[in-house]
């Protein structure tokens, strides 16, 4: 994405990188940029000890939220010290995968819900007001505010799920041991609290849900401008990862060792012809079947309707899940592409809708596997600045 350059409170247009600088300086706007921790965690993202901005420290946290694909849609006006303005980026949709950019709106709810929990480490409550300049249809993307959060200085403990932001990973391996019971599903709802969707857990009687995840990831494989889609949004290597700092890629597929500098080699750089051949996508299929079959648990979000808040709140609801599964040393791997609103999908879409009673207007917004499993790759964010409009 191309940095853009940006007014600060003072009206002056900055660019990014003088942006950047000027954290160096104690007596500007901003604060002096703290040493940075060096600590392992922060390597392949913006550390919000380099800051000093309470709403730099938080957007810093946030960042870590999960988003379709790893696209990282977010683009932030920052008001003042305590205080932002979160857009969807509509430069950076998928048009493809997520018609409606649904999935996209998703990931801006896991954003708020991330910094949040976040802030909330910092010291600061947070106040989300959804869509307050209004939000009726895809013009208003990227042009209106999805949220304005307002931090405000509290004495209240932080978040218990604030220690688990850094290592909540989605994690495409194959899960191990025993089914996920009832009553571990009873407590993770317990630590995730309160939701806007309805969760819908299932831990027996898998095998239509396998056959649906797999015609699902086959469909969306063998769509021309679908797969296209994931190619242009996968990164070939570890130096490309760190220079984008964003999309998908072989190690977060599970792939780890020599298998993964054979199966990056075979892609050939993301060769077209390769990545779209009949064998590249049968032993993807292949391999994603291992891990849809070594399922111990589904998960799925259900709301009445179909709204943009639905969207940003069953984000929230996800994120909070996903950090519950990493305080228990589990994991999730969300499939979907069976909830996906483009043609080829409605038949796969209706056959999951009727296998969990959807009626009306309701909508799986996200339908996950959890298991047990070894710690995943740790995938990268942009720089902060990247994501900084005027």
């Amino acid at each position: 994405m191309e940095r853009r350059d940006f007014i600060v409170k003072s009206g002056t247009v900055l660019t990014a990188a003088t942006f950047l600088r000027m954290f160096v300086d104690s007596n500007n706007l901003f604060g002096a940029v703290k040493k940075i921790n060096e600590d392992i965690d922060y390597k392949k993202r913006p550390n919000p000890n380099a800051f000093s901005q309470p709403i730099l420290k938080a957007i810093a946290i946030g960042i870590n939220a999960p988003s379709a694909h790893n696209t990282q849609s977010w683009k932030f006006k920052v008001v003042n010290d305590n205080s932002m303005y979160l857009y969807i980026n509509e430069n950076i949709l998928l048009p493809a995968t997520d018609p409606p950019s649904r999935q996209i709106h998703m990931g801006a709810g896991c954003f708020i819900e991330t910094l949040v929990i976040g802030a909330s480490s910092l010291g600061y409550k947070s106040s989300v007001t959804y869509f307050p300049e209004g939000y009726e249809s895809s013009i208003d993307f990227g042009q209106k505010p999805v949220a304005k959060i307002e931090l405000n200085k509290t004495s209240d403990k932080p978040d218990t799920l604030s220690d688990y932001v850094i290592d909540r990973q989605t994690n495409r391996r194959e899960y191990e041991g025993k089914i996920i019971t009832t009553q571990e599903f009873e407590t993770l709802k317990e630590f995730a609290g309160n939701t806007h969707s309805q969760l819908v857990f299932i831990n027996e009687n898998f095998k239509p849900y396998f056959e649906i995840f797999n015609k699902g990831f086959e469909i969306e494989s063998r769509t021309f401008r679908t797969n296209e889609e994931t190619r242009n949004l996968f990164r070939f290597s570890e130096e490309e990862r760190a220079a984008k700092g964003d999309g998908l890629s072989i190690p977060q597929m599970g792939y780890s060792g020599m298998i993964k500098n054979i199966a990056e080699k075979s892609l050939d750089n993301g060769n077209k012809e390769k990545w779209h051949s009949d064998k590249s996508i049968e032993l993807s299929m292949k391999n994603v079947a291992k891990g849809i079959e070594s399922s111990k648990g589904i998960v799925a979000w259900i709301t009445e309707t179909n709204t943009f808040e639905d969207w940003i709140k069953s984000g929230r609801d996800y994120v909070r899940f996903s950090l519950a599964l990493t305080k228990q040393n589990l994991y999730a791997h969300p499939y979907n592409q069976a909830i996906q609103e483009y043609d080829e999908m409605k038949a796969i879409r209706a056959e999951l809708d009727s296998l969990l009673k959807i009626r009306g207007n309701q909508k799986i917004q996200m339908i996950v596997r959890i298991g047990r499993s070894s710690k995943p790759y740790q995938s990268y964010r942009r720089q902060l600045e990247t994501y900084i409009v005027k």
